[in-house]
This record gives C-alpha cells, structure tokens and sequence, in this order.
C-alpha cells in the first residue's frame, strides 16, 4: 500500500504498527486488518469515484455496498455438497479401518500411523468446511463499516461534504418529499432508505419531479399517495432482488391502495438482473415467503432457483451513477449504463 503523506510503497513489514517506516506517520487502515482491504488512499479515492469527484451525494451504505462480494466471488468461493460428502465419507471409512486395525494388530506403528493420518485429514475437513461454508458468513452491518473503517478515517481527514453517514441517511429517508403533490412528476416505491436519501440529498424532488415513498405510507405522506391516485400518475417500484423485493410488485396494489388497472412499471432488480459483477449477499429467506414467491407468475423457473440458493441483490450494492440513470430514465437495471451528472449543490437537502 501506499503511505497517505509521502506516498512512499509500503510493504507489510514497513508499516508495523500502522506507521510508515518512510515519515514515522501513523495512518488509519491497515489493509491486512480488514475484511474490506481497504486503506486510507483506497478509501478516499472509492468515495471521489462514487461520488464523481464531489458532484454527487454518496450514503455510507452506498460506499458499503462497492465492497460486497460479487456473483464471481461466491462462485469461487463454493464447494460443491455432493463433493464435500463423498471427499468426507471416505475419509471417516479410511479411519474406521485404520482403528479396526489398531485394535486387532495392537502394533505402536500402527497407532502412530493413525494419528497422523488422523491430524492430517481434521486439517483437510477443516479447509473443505471452511471453503464451503465461507459464502455463508454474515457480511459486516453498516454500523460496523462505520464504526471500524468510516469513523476513524474522518477523525483523521475530515468528513467529505458529499458523504452520508447512517444517520443523515436516516433523517432523510424519513423526511416529507421538499415539493408539493401537484409538483410530483415521477413516483417511485423503495423500501431502502439509501435510495430515498439518495434521491433528496440530491435535490432531484425539486429538479426533476421525482419523488419517492416506502411501501407501507404513514399519515404524513398521505397527500403525496393521493395525488398518485387522483392523477393516476404511474408507479415506478424499485427493489431488491430478493424474496421480499420481488413480491413488491404483487403487493404495491395493496400497500397503496391502488385501483386494479393502476399503471405500476417494474424496475427491478430481479434476479434476471443479476450479472457477474453484481454484488450480492447470502441470506436465509422466510420459507413462507419462499413458497409464496414460487406461485408468483412474473418470475421465471430461473429467477426462482436463484433465490432459492439465498441469494440477495441489495440497491445499495448499485453504484451511484447507475442508480441515478435508472432513477431519471425509468428503464430497467438491465438497461441501464452510465450518464453524467451536473455539479451537486453545496449541501444537502
């Protein structure tokens, strides 16, 4: 890694104690130390890429969201089951003979033999379960990626003006839409509260019509949900691909209370979404919801696999000029490439 004051080349050895052996200056990450390899260069540079050198505002889950692990990852990650329990039966068969032995023959050789075999093969199940299993490792929340690699970095360089922490991302996802119903262009249904945080702080209310609302609507967007109703104004939901993201789409008309020939557009992300690159997650879905997305018409034998092996497509796993394109064009994520940006206001909405 580089060192973030003389950007001298550090190897491990010559940044003990995260201090570079060049200046004697301390920095914040250790790569080594954390499952992001992030360190303090990477980092900055992550959130001026995310962010498009400043002229858009990033959430903390977005900049999260880069260091899951993508399709590829788990990919290599995964050990085969029918493998891992034929490598494994024959292992347990071969110390089953070796004891047979030990005890018939009574030989010291014998029993030597068998204990090495024996710390041999824990070491070879030890590696196989850990390289089966290591998808299945619950990813760091977002208060831990703050609290361990955010925080720490702004105490040392200060908090970039177009970063989000968890908590502004709250109180704005929680916040009225900044324009009037009758200023509403464009309604959008997400659950995230990166994405509606997302969409204020970069003031595209007030440019360009677009509002967005969670799915279940308290009291005080009431005025907004009307409007939608009364102009029939057509409803955009944008999820993730997940069991719950995809039952979105059956349950909008409920949620909203919707008319039955209401126009409602899907957006995604579906599973037919997901590529290579796409970061995505492992997570255990209701077995009750799986059964009720499995009758769900729209998804196709495929889509219902891929959510069957646990996998989830989080929206904050999107990079940000992706997610705004999908935001303005109204296309699906599937569709969707890169566009520029005009500078962002000074501060957030």
């Amino acid at each position: 890694m580089k060192c973030p004051y003389c950007h001298a080349d550090l190897r491990y050895r010559e940044r003990s104690n995260k201090t570079c052996s060049k200046c004697q200056r301390k920095f914040v990450l250790e790569p080594k130390d954390n499952v992001f390899r992030l360190h303090d260069l990477k980092l900055r540079d992550l959130i001026n890429r995310l962010s498009k050198n400043g002229t858009l505002y990033i959430t903390s889950e977005q900049v999260l969201g880069t260091n899951l692990p993508n399709q590829e990852d788990y990919k290599r990650g995964r050990f085969s089951s029918g493998c891992f329990s034929l490598i494994l039966t024959f292992i347990i068969a071969i110390l089953i003979l070796i004891i047979l032995l030990a005890i018939l023959l009574g030989s010291d050789l014998t029993i030597i033999f068998f204990f090495i075999f024996s710390m041999f093969n824990f070491f070879i199940i030890l590696f196989l379960s850990n390289r089966r299993f290591q998808v299945r490792q619950n990813f760091p929340s977002i208060g831990h990626f703050e609290t361990t690699i955010l925080r720490p970095w702004i105490e040392q360089y200060g908090k970039p003006p177009q970063l989000l922490l968890h908590t502004d991302t709250s109180a704005l996802a929680t916040a009225l839409p900044p324009i009037s119903p009758n200023a509403m262009q464009t309604v959008i249904l997400c659950p995230s509260i990166t994405v509606r945080a997302f969409i204020i702080a970069n003031q595209l209310p007030q440019r360009f019509g677009v509002v967005a609302l969670p799915p279940i609507a308290n009291e005080h967007v009431q005025p907004w949900l009307q409007a939608v109703r009364t102009r029939r104004l057509p409803v955009y939901v944008l999820h993730e691909a997940s069991v719950n993201g995809c039952l979105l789409m059956r349950d909008v008309y409920q949620l909203w209370q919707l008319s039955p020939d209401h126009p409602v557009i899907d957006l995604g992300i579906n599973p037919r979404d997901v590529n290579q690159k796409t970061r995505v997650l492992k997570m255990r879905p209701d077995p009750k919801l799986l059964d009720k997305v499995t009758t769900f018409s729209r998804l196709q034998p495929h889509e219902i696999k891929w959510l069957r092996q646990e996998n989830v497509a989080p929206l904050h796993g999107l990079p940000p000029t992706k997610l705004l394109a999908l935001l303005l064009t109204g296309k699906r994520v599937a569709q969707v490439g890169f566009m520029s940006w005009p500078k962002a206001s000074s501060s957030a909405a």
